[in-house]
C-alpha cells in the first residue's frame, strides 16, 4: 500500500488494555481531527476487531496506525501483524461471517467491508499480517452540506426497461419481509423494502456495516431512498444508494425489480447480500464485491424468468450461506410469511443482524 505517511503510532498487543489504548489513539490523531465521528468510530471498530483477533488467535502481536495521503485523498492505514499459528485457508476465513467469543462479531470479512482496501497474508506456522486502508469521507465541517445534496429526489426519473423476451402469463405474488437485530442490540442494522410500483414490484435487502445505532442510521434512510427515488432499474438505484452512503459506515445491498406481466426479475447487488430462487429451475444471483459508499463496482444487472410456485429469497449475511435448497423445498408450500419466519429461525446467526425478503409466485 504505497503512499506518504507521518504521525504513525505502533502498539504491542499483549492484553485487552493494549487494544483499548490503540483504539483510543484513533480519536487523538491530529491528522483526523477534522473528520466526522462516523469515520472515527469506524476506524476504531477496525482497530478493535483486529486487536481482538490477535489476542484470540496468536496471543500477541503488533498494530500500526498511520495517516496516508495520495493526491487529494486522505486516509489511514491500519496494519495488524502477529507470529501466531497462521491461517490454513485464508479464503475460507474470509467467508466466515461471524466471530467466536472475544471479538466484536464482525470477523475479517466484516473488517474488509468497512475499509477501502484490504489485504491479508498468512500461512500455517507463519503468522498473519492484515493491511487495511480506509480512505476517509468528507470532514465534519462539510459533511452536513454534502449529505443534504445526496438526499433522494422525489421527482420522477426514467424507468424504461428493455423489450420483453417472452409473453409469460401475468403472475401474482405473496410477499413477506422480516428483520431481526443482533443481540443485545435493540436497533437493526439491516433493512428491507417490499413495494408495489407501476408494472410490478421493487424489492431490496440492505445490510449496513456493523451493528446497532450507527448501522441502523444508514440502513433505514437507504430503504426510504429506494421507496421514494422513483427508479426501478437496479443498477441506477445502487448508484444512488452509493452516493448517499459516502461518508457513512457503508452498506451492502441487493435490489430487484419484478415485472409481473413479463414474468421476469431484474437484479443487481453489491456486497454480501444474496438472492436465490427455489423452484422448477433454481437460480442464484451474483453480487459484485464492494461496499456502498466506499468501493462501488459497476453493477451487473442479471435477468431471471419467474414461474408459478417459484420462491425467491433476498437475505443478508446474517442468514447462513449454507441454508439448503432441501430445507427450503420443505417449507415452500407455506405462505411467504411462514417461509420468512422459518428462514430466520433455522438459518440466522446470533452474532449478526439478519433480514429476509420472500417472494412467492403464483398465477
Amino acid at each position: 500500500m504505497p503512499g506518504s505517511t507521518h504521525d504513525s503510532a505502533a502498539f504491542r498487543i499483549q492484553s485487552a488494555l493494549d487494544v483499548r489504548m490503540a483504539v483510543a489513539h484513533v480519536g487523538r490523531m491530529p491528522a483526523l481531527a477534522q473528520y466526522s465521528a462516523v469515520d472515527l468510530s469506524m476506524l476504531a471498530t477496525v482497530v478493535a476487531e483486529l486487536g481482538s483477533n490477535i489476542l484470540k488467535y496468536a496471543g500477541q502481536g503488533h498494530i500500526r496506525i498511520q495517516p496516508v495521503h495520495s493526491g487529494f485523498r486522505h486516509g489511514v492505514d491500519i496494519v495488524a501483524e502477529d507470529t501466531g499459528p497462521g491461517i490454513a485457508d485464508v479464503a475460507q476465513a474470509m467467508e466466515e461471517h461471524y466471530s467466536s467469543s472475544g471479538t466484536l462479531g464482525l470477523g475479517l470479512s466484516g473488517v474488509r467491508r468497512m475499509v477501502s482496501e484490504f489485504h491479508i497474508a498468512s500461512a500455517p506456522g507463519q503468522g498473519c499480517k492484515v493491511q487495511a486502508r480506509k480512505w476517509l469521507g468528507q470532514s465534519a465541517r462539510t459533511m452536513a452540506h454534502a449529505t443534504a445534496e445526496l438526499q433522494p429526489s422525489h421527482s420522477p426519473l426514467p424507468t424504461a426497461l428493455p423489450p420483453a423476451r417472452s409473453s409469460s402469463p401475468k403472475l401474482s405474488f405473496d410477499l413477506a419481509e422480516i428483520n431481526r437485530p443482533c443481540y443485545p442490540q435493540s436497533l437493526c442494522g439491516d433493512s428491507t423494502v417490499v413495494q408495489q410500483v407501476p408494472a410490478g414490484l421493487l424489492l431490496a435487502c440492505i445490510d449496513a456495516s456493523g451493528h446497532g445505532k450507527r448501522a441502523h442510521a444508514v440502513a433505514e434512510p437507504l430503504a426510504d431512498l429506494v421507496r421514494t427515488a422513483n427508479i426501478t432499474q437496479p443498477d441506477q438505484l445502487l448508484q444512488r444508494m452509493h452516493q448517499y452512503c459516502i461518508g457513512t459506515v457503508g452498506a451492502a445491498a441487493t435490489v430487484a425489480f419484478v415485472h409481473a406481466a413479463r414474468g421476469e426479475l431484474l437484479f443487481a447487488g453489491v456486497g454480501n447480500v444474496r438472492i436465490r430462487c427455489v423452484g422448477a429451475s433454481p437460480w442464484a444471483g451474483i453480487s459484485r464485491d464492494g461496499v456502498l459508499g466506499e468501493r462501488f463496482p459497476a453493477p451487473h444487472v442479471q435477468r431471471f424468468p419467474l414461474h408459478a410456485d417459484d420462491v425467491v429469497l433476498l437475505y443478508s449475511d446474517g442468514i447462513r450461506e449454507t441454508i439448503s435448497n432441501q430445507m427450503l423445498r420443505r417449507v415452500r408450500l407455506g405462505t411467504a410469511q411462514q417461509i420468512a419466519e422459518h428462514v430466520l429461525r433455522e438459518g440466522s446467526k446470533t452474532t449478526d443482524d439478519a433480514s429476509c425478503v420472500v417472494l412467492k409466485c403464483r398465477r
